[in-house]
Parts: structure tokens; C-alpha cells; sequence
């Protein structure tokens, strides 16, 4: 955010764009969650059950979704309690560096510790992972909150860059292939007729003529609108999409008895990429916060009433499952990285549902690579301590100095993506491997660590205060004996026993999960993506 206080020495430049956006209600929350998701692993879906079949993707998609939503809803409920009670006010002794203990709010006035309203300012993803391990169990793992912090930060950069990577091969693979249709008849020697055929690698460079300008717009509220259009261009792709899924005979792959039974399970070797273009397609993680950060009521996005995240990931899950599920079944075999790439090449409507997919993607770039942005503009500014600029000049000059540096990152990295994007262009294994590394990092493995962090004290369950005890504990933090004053005391101490029991086994599972998809993921994506460099045509 630009500060150019008249009265100030120096100029606070957090980002050189920054704007105030108007709350939003559950539903359009709900809506952004959902488009958030429908994208390049969304129409990967039919592929990513391919690699695990019917019955396995299936109960895959349903499994991946409720860890998911489970982890999800855990960031967003542990994001307001630090910003309120105790928590905050702690927090915000640290930022102001009050050591004489006065626990007060922005205004002046003292925070009610006990208090559940939100008085602090909305915290990021990787704001929300330090101040877990900072602050949760009574600080038992502050000394990791700094690296906690860079490694969220680290893999939200490489996650969301490597979405505007898979965009650029979706945009040219794409493009290859309307340009193939429409080039197959073109008089030989004709500028076309040399367009036919042409090594999908050279269409990254094209399609960068569109690309550069689209990333190169950094203000929000010219973002939108191009957002807006988006969201209807693929809404309605998605839409007759599933028409052509359930009617589209022609395209159909017919299956010998040894490829149903496929269906039914692949060797588990290639479960872990169903994993990876699953988390892919399901999570949101990265525009989880943004979204809470703009409602207008935030603590329904995971709580009574509203409760938006768990209404908008049922859909997700139900739309995902669909697509993988019948898109499977309707082409078999020969499903391709993005589905629209398997609709009849003879067909308009069918070309539309191309066009309008593609362009779609081509003009959420910009909103997406946004993200990528901010993190590694904040970052570079950490790195050559450029974080507070002393008054040399006039302000103006300052802040159109740092603009001119903030443009050329960018453009840096809108060549990084379309670089990347031609020595890789298969879209199914781009897709699979961003999930697998960075989606399992950011969407299970963090945040079960999160958990386990904040919930290791058994002082920091929410009805721990509820009991009248007097419990010892060891020097890992557990509970090693307790006088309980009643009955009823007893048997609450037995349910968050439990409780913490199962809480820990889920966690272990979903790390369990997230290192099998990450390595299985990484290994078999990789060693696809070497293997297709050489022959790719």
C-alpha cells in the first residue's frame, strides 16, 4: 500500500498497486469459491480418473474433498480466533511493541480477551500459518513459526505460478488445435498451409502476444471486468460441455472387456497423479483468506449460519466428480490433459465451447499471476531491504520508481510461464504435478500441521475451560495427570481424550496422503514430462 504522509521522513511501500474492495455477500462468496476451482484442473478431471478409475476416483474425489473442506474450514476458524480475544490482543502488543502490557485495539480502547469479534486486520495464508506456531499452545513452537512461514510462502509462489503455466499450455494447446482444423485444406505453400501441423511448442510464443498484456494489468478494478466475462465465457463452456459428455456419441471410445475392468480400478502406481490433478481441481487454499477477507459477514464462511465454504465445496466436489466420473466413461482411454481437447473437431458448437474455454482462462491471467506477484514482490523487498525508501526526491519520483520495478517483475514472470510453457506443453502431467507438490503441501500438509501445533496443549481445546481441574504435564505437553472434581468432569476429560486421539490420527493420515501424493506425483510426472521432450509433436 502506497503511504505518502506529507509529515513523514520516509515512504512505506508495501505494494505499488494496492485498493479497498467493496464486502461481499455468502453467496457471492460462495460463487467465488466455486470458480476459483473451475479451471485447468477442473477440466483435467476426466484424465485424473483415467489414472484411477471409476470406483477409485470416485471414492477418491469424495475423500480428497472432505479433507479438504476439513482442513480449509480449520484455517479459516483458527485465522479469526487470532484475530480476536486474547490472541489479538497479543498480536498487536507485539506489531505496536508495547512492553508495558496494555492489551488495546486500534482505537484506543482496551480488548475484551474474552471477546469473539474480529479486531485485528485480515491475515494472508502465510500470516495465519507463523502466528499458529507462534502464539498456539502457549508458544511451545515459536522458534518454527519463521520457517512455517517462508515454507507456505515459498510453495504458494511455485503452486500459483505453475497454475499461469498450466493456463499458457491449456491457451496453446488449444489454439493448436483450431488452427490444425482450420488449416488441414490450405493451398500448399500459403502462409496456413505452413501454420498446419506446426510443433505445439512453438504456440507458447503466439499466444504470448495475448499473455503479456493481460499479466502486464496489475490494478484490480481493471481486472473484473475481465473476470466477470470470464466467469460467464467458462460457465458456459462447462455447460455444454457436459451436453456434448452425454450425448456426444461420435467421440465415444468403445471399451474391449480389458479396459472396463479398468474402469473399475487402476494399478495403484498411478493413484498418486488421480491425487495430484484432484487437489488441483478441489483446492482453493490460496483464495480461501482473500475471500474471507472481503465478506461482509466472514464468520459464515465456516460456521452457522451461512456456512459458505461447506455449501460451495459440496459443489465442488459434486462437479468435479462429474466430470471425471461421466467425462471417463465417454472417452476412455483417449481422454487428454483438457477435456475440451477431446470434442469432435467437426462440430461449431464444439469449437465454441474451445474458444470460449480458452478464452476464458486467457483473461483470468492477470488475477492469477496477481497472487504470484504480491508474494515474490514482497519477498525481493525482504531480500534488498527496499521495504522503506528514505526521501531523496519528490515522492512521486519514488513511487514511479518502484512502479517501473514492479512492472519489470512482472513481465519477468509472464516470460518465466510462457518459457516453462513451451518446453513443457502437456497440459495432464502440468496439471498433475502442480497438484501433487504444491496443492498436497499447501492443502494438507500445512494445515494438519497447523492443527496438531495449535491442539498439542490440551489446554487449547475450546471446552478444556469448561472443566475444573488441575492437570500436570510433561515437557512435550501432555497431560500426565489430573484431579478431576466430578463425575462430569471426568467424562469431558475422557471425550477430549479422544478427541485429541482421533484429531492426531486423522492429521497423521492426511500427512501420510499429502507425502504419498507429493512423491508418488512428483516421480511419475516428471519422469512422463522427460520422456514425452524428445517426440513431442
Amino acid at each position: 500500500m502506497n503511504n505518502t504522509n506529507n509529515n513523514s521522513e520516509v515512504i512505506n511501500m508495501d505494494r505499488p498497486v494496492a485498493e479497498k474492495k467493496d464486502k461481499i455477500s455468502n453467496a457471492s462468496a460462495l460463487m467465488h469459491m466455486i470458480k476459483s476451482t473451475i479451471g485447468g484442473g477442473f477440466l483435467a478431471m476426466p484424465e485424473a480418473f483415467h489414472n484411477a478409475g471409476l470406483l477409485v476416483g470416485s471414492i477418491g474425489t469424495m475423500i480428497l474433498g472432505v479433507a479438504v473442506l476439513n482442513m480449509m474450514s480449520f484455517i479459516v476458524r483458527i485465522s479469526q480466533k487470532l484475530r480476536s480475544g486474547k490472541y489479538a490482543a497479543a498480536i498487536l502488543a507485539e506489531k505496536n511493541k508495547n512492553n508495558d502490557g496494555t492489551e488495546r485495539k486500534h482505537d484506543g480502547e482496551p480488548i475484551d480477551i474474552n471477546s469473539s469479534e474480529l479486531v485485528l486486520e485480515p491475515m494472508d495464508y502465510p500470516d495465519t500459518v507463523e502466528a499458529v506456531f507462534k502464539y498456539g499452545s502457549g508458544g511451545r513452537f515459536a522458534s518454527w513459526a519463521p520457517f512455517a512461514k517462508k515454507l507456505t510462502t515459498v510453495s504458494l509462489i511455485v503452486t500459483y505460478y505453475g497454475v499461469n503455466i498450466i493456463y499458457v499450455c491449456i491457451v496453446a494447446s488449444t489454439t493448436k488445435q483450431l488452427v490444425d482444423i482450420h488449416t488441414k485444406d490450405s493451398e500448399m505453400g500459403s502462409l496456413w498451409y505452413a501454420l498446419h501441423g506446426l510443433n505445439v511448442r512453438w504456440y507458447p510464443l503466439f499466444v504470448a502476444l495475448l499473455i503479456i498484456p493481460m499479466g502486464m494489468i496489475q490494478l484490480i478494478r481493471y481486472l473484473v471486468p475481465f473476470s466477470v466475462i470470464a466467469n460467464g465465457l467458462i460457465s458456459a463452456g462447462t455447460v455444454v460441455l457436459f451436453y456434448f459428455i452425454f450425448t456426444d456419441d461420435n467421440g465415444r471410445n468403445p471399451l474391449n472387456a480389458e479396459e472396463r475392468a479398468k474402469l473399475v480400478v487402476w494399478p495403484m502406481t498411478r493413484w498418486t497423479l488421480f491425487a495430484g490433478s484432484a487437489l488441483c481441481s478441489m483446492e482453493g487454499v490460496g483464495m480461501l483468506m482473500h475471500i474471507e477477507n472481503s465478506m461482509k459477514k466472514p464468520r459464515e464462511l465456516a460456521g452457522p449460519p451461512g456456512y459458505t465454504l461447506h455449501w460451495s465445496m459440496l459443489i465442488i466436489v459434486i462437479l468435479n466428480g462429474a466430470l471425471g466420473f461421466f467425462g471417463y466413461i465417454r472417452y476412455g482411454e483417449r481422454c487428454l490433459g483438457s477435456v475440451p481437447l477431446n470434442l469432435p473437431s467437426d462440430n461449431s458448437l464444439s469449437e465454441g465451447v474451445k474458444i470460449a474455454v480458452t478464452l476464458g482462462i486467457l483473461m483470468t491471467y492477470g488475477l492469477q499471476l496477481t497472487v504470484t506477484a504480491d508474494l515474490v514482490w514482497q519477498w525481493l523487498k525482504r531480500r534488498s531491504d527496499t521495504n522503506v525508501f528514505p526521501r531523496t526526491g519528490s515522492a512521486t519520483q519514488e513511487v514511479s520508481e518502484m512502479n517501473n520495478q514492479y512492472k519489470l517483475m512482472r513481465f519477468s514472470l509472464i516470460i518465466g510461464t510462457v518459457i516453462v510453457a513451451t518446453i513443457v506443453p502437456d497440459v495432464g502431467p502440468m496439471i498433475s504435478l502442480v497438484g501433487s507438490v504444491g496443492f498436497s503441501v499447501l492443502g494438507l500438509l500445512v494445515p494438519a500441521a497447523l492443527e496438531t501445533v495449535w491442539y498439542w496443549d490440551v489446554r487449547s481445546e475450546e471446552d478444556y475451560s469448561e472443566l475444573d481441574v488441575d492437570l500436570e504435564f510433561d515437557g512435550i505437553g501432555l497431560a500426565s495427570a489430573a484431579a478431576l472434581t466430578s463425575r462430569d468432569d471426568n467424562l469431558k476429560m475422557r471425550k477430549i481424550g479422544a478427541r485429541r486421539t482421533l484429531r492426531h490420527i486423522k492429521n497423521f493420515i492426511y500427512v501420510i496422503l499429502a507425502l504419498s501424493a507429493l512423491a508418488g506425483g512428483a516421480f511419475y510426472n516428471l519422469r512422463e514430462m522427460f520422456a514425452l521432450v524428445p517426440d513431442h509433436t
